[in-house]
């Protein structure tokens, strides 16, 4: 037997989620940031988790530029790494300017470093010795990545994506120069905050700074567990 959702249900929900003191654009704001928030979880995922093997276990001259610069993100201020996107998507030509998808993009750039950090510190604590053997019975490289790296560093790899997870979820400045305030299309729920703190009593957006707490912390405390409590592949070798 099959349960079907009904228009009432969603309605009751509605009047529930109500009374915690959240309009519908509040939660909006808050349905938004998730999804810009995976996506760019997605992004930090494909691109750093490479990146963080490369930069452990590469021998390439241009590692330390490429950490660097990758780094950047972390110190400068957001509104700077929002001003660099702005720029590059008008140099480009890049057509998602204002919209969801460029406050995904600006924060990703903003979480990658974390992400990076944290796949770099596990791969840098695997024992080396096992690819090395591998590579003597004639894998590749991909394939040591692929069998040997990633299983033995996915400790690394779910912590940093619970971190830039949270960290995508609460970004403000790059987002906001990207992306801009739109309601209904481009706040998400740190703008929304910093929209009601500008013209509503101080209150009124409680609420939201505690959705924001919640999910946050949440994502925290996964992280940390993950990279210091739960087993790792490694301990089993």
């Amino acid at each position: 037997m099959t349960h079907t959702i009904t228009t009432a249900q969603i309605a009751e929900s509605g009047g529930l989620l109500a009374q915690l003191g959240l309009s519908a654009g509040d939660w909006h704001a808050v349905g938004l940031s998730l999804r810009v928030s995976v996506v760019a979880t997605l992004f930090c995922v494909l691109v750093g988790v490479p990146v963080a093997a490369w930069l452990a276990r590469g021998r390439s001259r241009w590692r330390f530029m490429v950490d660097v610069v990758l780094m950047t993100p972390l110190v400068v201020p957001p509104v700077v790494t929002g001003f660099g996107l702005l720029f590059l998507f008008r140099l480009l030509g890049v057509g998602i300017l204002f919209t969801w998808w460029a406050a995904a993009v600006a924060a990703g750039v903003v979480a990658l470093p974390l992400i990076i950090r944290t796949v770099r510190a596990s791969v840098e604590q695997t024992d080396r010795r096992l690819a090395r053997v591998a590579a003597t019975l004639g894998a590749s490289p991909w394939r040591i990545f692929w069998t040997i790296t990633l299983p033995m560093s996915w400790r690394g790899i779910v912590g940093g994506a619970a971190l830039s997870w949270a960290r995508a979820f609460g970004e403000f400045g790059a987002t906001i120069v990207v992306a801009g305030n739109m309601p209904g299309k481009t706040r998400t729920l740190p703008v929304a905050i910093w929209t009601s703190l500008q013209s509503k009593p101080l209150g009124s957006c409680v609420g939201l700074v505690v959705a924001a707490v919640v999910l946050s912390v949440a994502a925290v405390a996964v992280s940390q567990w993950v990279v210091h409590k739960a087993p790792s592949a490694s301990d089993h070798v």
